[in-house]
């Protein structure tokens, strides 16, 4: 069995797992990449879905010297409209006051193709895809990554393989989960109106629809649509010739972006969220959807991995400068306390927005309009939920 020695292995090649091991190469680590899937190939890749990225996300892009390559991929959300059932009935958000945008759109195969384009000039970071894991093991205070023809030497283990982490369940690590027992819907389309740079949340009886600005295409507005909905009417709608299908996104998008003109792809995807009951095992932390994973009624969870990530570069960096090893015990608890609560506070809070969302109650409904009629009328408050959603302090 070949060996490889590493100062950091990761276990997921995605996109927060390459864009960890670029981000620790730039500190001056040895990084290993495990991959199970088959060596990245643009013109295979098939997800259509787009990023929201954060303020907040974007600040820490422009610390790694990645923000300047990343922004002409990108389209600004200068305003978000959170509407309930009604256009008549919304909170409308902007970030004049900081003079910032409120997030960014970008393409995961965008994203994904210039991190490995990186990557791949990297000395300091090796990819090994086609492998899965079977076991691990510890030597003389190194981590060992056991697959059926590799093994990775290392000090650090980094999960980052994704909701259904193989790590976590070699480690038997506890979580909490929750099947929403739906489905998200992800549409890509043209449309007649220019989107302003502006994103919308409807909040509908059988949950959230969001449309995202994307940049525009040639000639054409472009946006996207997350839909979260039954499974049995998602998959009903996958069916439907694109005039049917046309029809039911202009009632649901209510001529916000104008008229629905050209489907470009859709997609679908359950939807369930768990949450790690710690965040590392010996020498292994966990990191993104390997250690929390959530509703996408807030758009943050993508966002909270890379909150994850830049608090492992800081605590990283700092063990670093002071000679200290990185994957101790005290390493990996210090990054439990910078990550778990804030995991677990969007647990909880994306949980209960779909769930008050949903009621048709008239007294909770009642509450809700009161709710967003007053929240438009308090700047402070405005202010802290769009500070929220951005990620920024």
């Amino acid at each position: 069995m070949k060996e490889i020695h590493s100062d950091i292995n990761i276990v997921g090649g995605g996109l927060i797992g390459s864009i960890t091991a670029l981000c620790l190469s730039k500190l001056g680590f040895e990084v290993t990449i495990l991959e199970k899937k088959p060596k990245f190939n643009i013109k295979n890749y098939k997800d259509q879905r787009t990023i929201a990225i954060s303020e907040g996300t974007k600040i820490f892009f422009d610390k790694i010297g990645l923000w300047n390559e990343m922004k002409p991929l990108c389209q600004f959300i200068e305003k978000i409209k959170v509407v309930d059932r009604e256009l008549s009935n919304q909170l409308e958000f902007d970030n004049v006051r900081r003079k910032s945008n409120l997030g960014y759109i970008i393409k995961n195969i965008d994203l994904l193709n210039l991190i490995y384009l990186k990557i791949k000039k990297n000395r300091n970071i090796k990819i090994i895809n086609n492998i899965r894991i079977k076991n691990i093991q510890f030597d003389n205070e190194k981590i060992i990554i056991c697959s059926e023809v590799i093994k990775v030497i290392s000090d650090l283990n980094i999960a980052a393989d994704g909701k259904f982490s193989t790590v976590r369940k070699i480690f038997k690590t506890p979580y909490y989960s929750k099947n929403y027992k739906k489905n998200a819907l992800v549409l890509t389309f043209t449309h007649s109106k220019d989107h302003k740079s502006t994103a919308f949340e409807f909040f509908y009886k059988n949950g959230p629809l969001a449309i995202l600005p994307m940049k525009k295409t040639t000639n054409n507005f472009s946006s996207s649509i997350v839909w979260t909905h039954n499974t049995d009417y998602l998959e009903f709608l996958i069916e439907l010739d694109n005039k049917k299908l046309k029809a039911i996104l202009n009632e649901k998008t209510q001529d916000c972006v104008g008229s629905v003109e050209k489907i470009i792809s859709k997609q679908m995807f359950p939807l369930s969220a768990h949450l790690n009951t710690r965040f590392f095992e010996k020498r292994t932390v966990y990191i993104g959807d390997s250690a929390h994973s959530f509703h996408p009624i807030a758009g943050q969870g993508w966002n909270l991995g890379i909150n994850d990530l830049n608090n492992l570069y800081e605590i990283i960096k700092k063990y670093k400068s002071l000679g200290i090893e990185v994957g101790n015990k005290s390493f990996c608890k210090e990054y439990q306390n910078k990550n778990f609560y804030n995991s677990y506070t969007l647990y909880q809070v994306t949980d209960k927005l779909d769930s008050i969302f949903k009621l048709q109650n008239p007294f909770i409904e009642k509450l809700r309009f009161f709710g967003i009629s007053n929240i438009n009328n308090f700047k402070k408050l405005k202010n802290k939920i769009s500070d929220f959603a951005m990620r920024v302090n």
